[in-house]
């Protein structure tokens, strides 16, 4: 027998198959339900997973981690799906943020940090999240997410903000035209994400004065407005998932030090994380 695991956030979502002897990873889209309906996640799982998968029946248990898993409501509409592509198998949903602590921690306490193309965070006691301070999304919130560093340079474009030689490479680089921009905002299904790839240009120029100052003060916010907030947070260990956090770990590094917190390990992909936390648990 075997077990699936997913990591599911806004952009991708990434399988593992494990058996005993063997270990298989496969990568589809992102299933968030606030964007999916139970019907285009069927459609994901057929097209996109189960023709990857030799035996489904061989599936004993699947580990969910979800974006936007946060609701029974939300839950249902990806367990719904996953029951109907996967019906010998027990399932187990999860919220990412859970994945992302387990990750991050195993059954050791911690504040884990998610900073992707959304952010979120907790408190995590090494066996259920006990604080969470919401992240509000990319409109209202997401602080150091990509989201949040795409919204910033488009607004900071318009607003005549960048300095001439970003604003060139931009324009090279990067449809900018008005339409393009709210065509992805209005019409686009996906918004989170497409704001998001426009932060892809701050990474390729983070030696930029002036992309060090945007990128120092997306980070300032998310450690000083949220994760500082947590109850005794300076006694906690502050760890990472997540491509953004990946990139920039010595200027957050920089600015936990700075504010007495504890800096502590940043993990690209879960997967590896949550494969090894599963084995144990399995065994």
């Amino acid at each position: 027998m075997s077990i699936l695991i997913a990591d599911s956030g806004a952009t991708k979502t990434e399988w593992c198959l494990k058996s005993a002897d063997e270990q298989k990873i496969i990568k589809t889209e992102g299933l968030n339900p606030y964007y999916h309906t139970t019907e285009s996640i069927e459609r994901v799982l057929d097209q996109g997973l189960s023709k990857q998968l030799e035996d489904k029946a061989d599936i004993s248990d699947i580990y969910f981690y979800g974006a936007g898993c946060d609701s029974e409501e939300k839950k249902e509409v990806v367990n719904t799906a996953l029951n109907a592509s996967f019906p010998d198998a027990t399932i187990h949903l999860f919220h990412d943020l859970l994945g992302a602590a387990r990750a991050c921690f195993f059954d050791k306490p911690g504040i884990a940090c998610i900073l992707g193309t959304g952010s979120n965070s907790c408190l995590y006691d090494g066996t259920k999240i006990v604080e969470h301070i919401p992240s509000l999304a990319f409109i209202l919130g997401d602080e150091g997410s990509a989201g949040y560093f795409g919204k910033q340079l488009i607004n900071k474009y318009y607003r005549f903000e960048l300095p001439d030689e970003l604003k060139k490479d931009l324009e090279e680089n990067y449809d900018m035209s008005l339409e393009h921009i709210n065509e992805g905002l209005y019409d686009g299904s996906q918004k989170s994400r497409f704001i998001a790839s426009y932060a892809s240009f701050l990474g390729k120029h983070d030696d930029h004065p002036f992309v060090k100052k945007m990128l120092h003060e997306g980070f300032e916010n998310f450690i000083t407005r949220i994760v500082m907030k947590y109850t005794d947070a300076l006694k906690y260990e502050v760890r990472f998932i997540g491509s953004v956090a990946h990139g920039h770990q010595e200027m957050i590094n920089g600015i936990l030090n700075e504010h007495g917190m504890k800096a502590g390990q940043y993990i690209s992909k879960p997967m590896k994380r949550l494969v090894e936390y599963h084995s144990i648990e399995v065994h």
